[in-house]
């Protein structure tokens, strides 16, 4: 290793980080001997420690303020290796004076805290053997020094004394190979995992868009199908097909969500809520599963309960709609009851209590484990992924919460959630009446290279008056626009020939007629920060595959409004379905 690759060794920053998590430590110690300099040397050699010592705490402080990740060589080698050894210098010298000019005890001390030096400076080897190095330079130097000016060594005193102290240097070297051999597998393994993290999300997006494009073709589908004359049989199978596509969203919702949190991407959309309406909504949903099981489904909230709290009223349903969902599903006889109390500490307390099986201790323990269940016949017997409760308890996490659960075998379970959730007041109602979603002679272009998808998304506009128009890529897109006047385009962002992306950047840049035009994508991206980015990229909205009827049409008239507001001079407004 030559010296350029001992002072450009370590990650920047490492050594400004572990000064400040020893700062206590050092500052201690520097008091402590700022008592023995006074009481040995008088007040001046005291004040004298002091005063440096807060000259060099102030300027390493003043480095770990401004730190920034990036710079000059120069500015970084300074930062690497500077404080140490000025740190090194410092009390290299207070221990020589104070053995050359001490009594005994003192002479005894500062061959210690020479020793000592040595023993901080190889913790620094960990993160960086330059700044070790400038570290340790000085009492190694201190200790050869006073070995070779002491009055009373002879000649083969201090022979021996240099020998001894070739061999400490010897072993201090060897522990640094060591360490620093540790750290460097420790910082590739942490460079991998954190490389197969990013591998791990691209796939999920991957995933995620592959499975919802067709998915989007098969509940859009049946979705249109239902609006035409079925006989019983035939709404049955309809029943089984929508059923069986939501149940396999919800499999790739848990995995997108687990990969969200773990990655910390998941954020919390705080804002006023009714917990008694989410409550009662999520009751009725379970009621008529409960029903034809023969179960008591019921909801009790405390009175003392606030009306509205903030948080993230979805995040919310979540959790008690998984809770309820395990609670039906997992009972045979008996009864299911939600109850929703504020906390003994504040916040809010949501308990899910059944009459089913239980829980075993062993199930129990590995009840919060991702892709884990109850026992190996669960998913036989109900499918899901084992990630449901998982998910619950890191939102409950990240709401300033926790889960548990109490069960007895044979008799049943509860689940309590606490969440750190204020009371606050209602929000102000919508001064303008919401106008009746009707888009009756609205012109649409759908931009999508996969026909079922332009059929799905036909079949919803439709329905509500709209007129559709397709087109299979940018290229067709661009024509269009050209010769035609819509007044929304929806546009697939993932297309062979010219995709949506680029597209768009084009009808901006005014070669697809009106650059104004409001433009929707159409996207399978859920990952967070997918909408943003494309809003960023010039479109005005973003809507989810599968594509949600009620939703794709609020998209849509909303999307037009600007459009309008524009022509006649008033400021544009836009609004954000945020994707996943």
């Amino acid at each position: 290793m030559g010296i350029l690759d001992i002072l450009d060794d370590g990650v920047e920053g490492s050594m400004l980080a572990m000064s400040r998590r020893s700062r206590v430590a050092r500052l201690s110690a520097a008091a402590l001997v700022g008592g023995l300099l006074a009481f040995y040397f008088g007040p001046r050699p005291a004040m004298l420690w002091g005063a440096a010592n807060l000259a060099c705490e102030g300027w390493l402080f003043y480095l770990q303020l401004t730190f920034k990740p990036t710079g000059n060589l120069a500015t970084i080698r300074l930062r690497r290796i500077a404080p140490p050894a000025i740190f090194g210098c410092l009390w290299a010298t207070m221990a020589t004076l104070s053995a050359v000019h001490g009594v005994a005890a003192m002479k005894f001390a500062a061959i210690l805290i020479l020793f000592g030096m040595i023993i901080e400076g190889v913790r620094y080897a960990m993160v960086s053997p330059g700044g070790m190095l400038s570290m340790t330079l000085w009492p190694f130097s201190a200790l050869v020094a006073l070995t070779l000016l002491a009055p009373r060594f002879t000649v083969w005193d201090r022979a021996v004394s240099l020998v001894v102290m070739l061999g400490l240097i010897g072993y201090v070297a060897d522990t640094v190979r060591t360490m620093r051999a540790t750290a460097k597998a420790l910082e590739h393994a942490q460079a991998e995992a954190q490389e197969a993290s990013r591998a791990k999300s691209a796939f999920l997006a991957m995933m995620s868009h592959e499975v919802r494009t067709p998915m989007n073709g098969v509940l859009g589908l049946a979705h249109a199908l239902r609006g035409t004359g079925l006989d019983a049989r035939q709404t049955q199978y309809l029943d089984m097909i929508e059923e069986s596509g939501h149940g396999l969203m919800t499999i790739l919702n848990d995995v997108l969500d687990l990969s969200k949190v773990e990655a910390g991407k998941l954020e919390l959309d705080i804002a006023p809520f009714d917990i008694r309406r989410s409550a009662a909504q999520i009751a009725l949903v379970w009621s008529e599963t409960a029903r034809l099981k023969g179960l008591d489904l019921t909801l009790e909230v405390d009175p003392a309960t606030p009306a509205w709290l903030a948080g993230d009223d979805a995040r919310v349903r979540q959790i008690l709609r998984n809770l309820v969902s395990n609670a039906v599903k997992f009972t045979e006889t008996g009864r299911v009851t939600i109850h929703i109390a504020p906390g003994d500490a504040g916040g809010i307390v949501l308990s899910v209590s059944d009459t089913g099986a239980g829980l075993s201790p062993e199930q129990r323990d590995r009840l919060f484990t991702p892709f884990a269940q109850g026992d190996r016949t669960i998913a036989r017997r109900f499918g899901g992924t084992g990630l449901g409760l998982t998910i619950c308890r890191r939102l409950a996490g990240m709401m300033g919460g926790d889960i548990s659960v109490a069960s007895v075998e044979g008799e049943g379970a509860t689940f309590t959630v606490t969440l750190a959730l204020s009371a606050t007041e209602a929000p102000e109602k919508a001064r303008e009446a919401v106008a009746k979603l009707d888009l009756g002679g609205v012109r649409v272009l759908v931009v999508d290279d996969n026909e079922i998808n332009q059929i799905v998304a036909r079949a919803v506009l439709e329905t509500a008056g709209a007129l559709v128009a397709v087109a299979g890529d940018g290229h067709a897109a661009l024509a269009r626009l050209r010769v035609e006047d819509f007044d929304v385009v929806l546009m697939d962002v993932h297309m062979p020939g010219m995709d949506g992306v680029e597209a768009v950047r084009r009808i901006r840049a005014g070669e697809g007629g009106r650059v104004d035009v409001p433009v929707v994508a159409l996207t399978a991206d859920v990952m967070a920060g997918d909408a943003e980015r494309l809003l960023a990229r010039g479109f005005d909205d973003a809507h989810p595959k599968p594509i949600q009827p009620a939703g794709l049409l609020a998209t849509v008239a909303a999307a037009r409004r600007p459009a309008a507001a524009c022509a006649r001079g008033e400021p544009e407004a836009r609004s954000l379905l945020t994707v996943g």
